[in-house]
């Protein structure tokens, strides 16, 4: 117990230090049931006292309640991971109606987590559809998008995300298709670094908000997927297998099967 509170000590200390790069609302946790959860909680209690939230990242090093996608737990093991949420006011101020916001948010936020990480797997990292983030087909960080809305009209979100950050130096995975910083780095970066760094690159693709072309464009470059790949997808209980025929105007995943074209807005890509 001693050595896990230095281990966070060190930590914050560390992250503090370049506070100037972060959010000024900055929350830092050694456990934590979900950051996400914690995050939903703080802005219903904003609105319930008629006030808006600021901008604002939580960090954890352990969740005991993590969740992925679909309901699916996010294992969170102590010191082994980042798990982070970032608290993002809706709709941005003159980035066009709310509904397209919506529609941008999970790309947004998916490109921004893949270019932090980027950039230290020498340019390695890619998006799998529509939100795991891949280091040569291996997962390395997933994300989790939730909004919640107030009595009055006002949203925001609470963009999860989870980076395993040493996984697997003595074996341990999370699955057998993970992987971490530790795996594909020579010498793994500082954790706060790492904080810093995706906290840089969110920041700055979520201020494209409203900016359709580029969205679409930066997604596909980040993409592990090309066109003609054969691919299956689950939706719901179905899975459907086929070729990978690009993303339409929306993001959405477009798979061309026996049956025809099919145009997927929700679902997950199981195998690329």
């Amino acid at each position: 117990m001693e050595r896990r509170s230095t281990d966070f000590d060190r930590f914050a200390g560390d992250l503090r230090a370049r506070s100037e790069r972060l959010p000024e609302n900055l929350v830092l946790m050694d456990t934590v049931d979900s950051t996400n959860r914690f995050v939903k909680a703080l802005v219903e209690r904003f609105f319930k006292e008629g006030s808006m939230p600021q901008t604002a990242l939580v960090v954890a090093l352990e969740q005991t309640e993590g969740r992925g996608r679909q309901g699916r737990s996010w294992v969170s093991t102590a010191g082994r991971g980042l798990y982070c949420t970032w608290l993002q006011p809706l709709p941005v101020t003159g980035a066009g109606p709310l509904q397209d916001q919506l529609g941008a948010l999970p790309l947004l936020a998916g490109i921004g987590v893949c270019r932090g990480l980027a950039e230290f797997v020498n340019g390695r990292a890619s998006l799998k559809w529509p939100n795991d983030v891949l280091v040569d087909g291996r997962k390395i960080a997933g994300i989790l998008i939730e909004t919640v809305a107030g009595s009055r009209g006002e949203m925001a979100a609470a963009i999860g995300f989870g980076v395993n950050y040493d996984f697997g130096v003595d074996g341990e995975l999370p699955t057998p298709a993970a992987t971490s910083l530790a795996l594909e780095t020579a010498r793994p970066p500082a954790r706060a670094a790492v904080v810093e760094r995706l906290a840089t690159t969110l920041k700055r693709e979520l201020g494209r908000a409203g900016d359709h072309a580029y969205t679409l464009d930066a997604y596909c470059r980040c993409s592990a997927h090309r066109e003609g790949d054969h691919v299956s997808c689950r939706i719901g209980g179905e899975t459907i297998s086929g070729r990978f025929a690009g993303f339409d105007e929306g993001g959405r995943f477009r798979l061309e099967t026996p049956a025809g074209l099919r145009t997927i807005s929700s679902g997950e890509v199981i195998e690329a």
